[in-house]
């Protein structure tokens, strides 16, 4: 437990603190854990001070969500855009899905279909918009990642596509549904190469992408990602 407040605490500390707090109870016990007195307590402040920095549990749950955001946006940030946007794509996926496993009650927070609590209503936005409607701060700075990589696959001719936001939808429609099946251990240890790789690999080809060309391109990835004990995963 952290030690009590005192004077010297700045509002931007406080927050930070009361922010932590909530990661730290989300990470331990999960979503259903959360309360505006467990938090309080873990900060030794009063209730109070969660509704003067933040008027109350939604607007803490927003700013908790905009961290994980800003997390996932920098980790996305970090990939370096190479001269093969399909292999920067899969790569990108891949960085999600870590995020996800790594912090998997945050990132519940951060794209469930349903707010942690009834009372709290929360918009986490509309990713075909790119509108920035969310009430998640970096949401859509995150997801533009992957736009602006399917952007230059589309540029470079190796896919087909209305729009590259459409097409980096369907992309992270796949990887969200595994993910989720994936953080239930539906899919043992395969779920990589037996079920993520090929699912992807058949919507670029789907897209028009040629098979040879995405071969390569997961083989790069999955010599980049994967450990060295699995093999390069190959097309059927």
């Amino acid at each position: 437990m952290s030690g009590p407040s005192t004077a010297t605490d700045t509002v931007s500390s406080l927050r930070e603190r009361l922010i932590d707090a909530t990661i730290q109870l989300l990470s331990t016990e999960g979503l259903a854990a959360l309360t505006v007195r467990r938090v309080s307590r873990i900060c030794d402040v009063s209730t109070m001070a969660i509704y003067s920095n933040f008027s109350g549990m939604p607007g803490l749950l927003r700013a908790v969500g905009s961290v994980g955001f800003a997390q996932l946006n920098t980790r996305l940030s970090e990939c370096a855009i190479s001269d093969d946007p399909i292999t920067d794509i899969l790569v990108l996926g891949f960085i999600f899905r870590d995020e996800a496993l790594h912090k998997p009650e945050l990132f519940r927070l951060m794209y469930a279909t349903e707010s942690p609590k009834a009372e709290v209503k929360l918009n986490r936005g509309n990713i075909l918009s790119g509108s920035g409607d969310s009430d998640f701060e970096n949401f859509a700075e995150s997801f533009d990642h992957v736009v602006r990589a399917t952007q230059r696959a589309l540029d470079a001719g190796l896919i087909r596509a209305t729009n590259a936001r459409a097409a980096a939808a369907q992309f992270w429609t796949g990887l969200y549904g595994f993910i989720q099946l994936d953080m239930a251990g539906l899919y043992g240890d395969e779920g990589l190469t037996e079920v993520l790789l090929p699912s992807i690999v058949n919507i670029l080809i789907g897209m028009g992408a040629e098979p040879a060309r995405v071969q390569q391109s997961v083989t790069r990835v999955a010599q980049l990602v994967l450990s060295p004990s699995q093999d390069p995963v190959t097309l059927t």
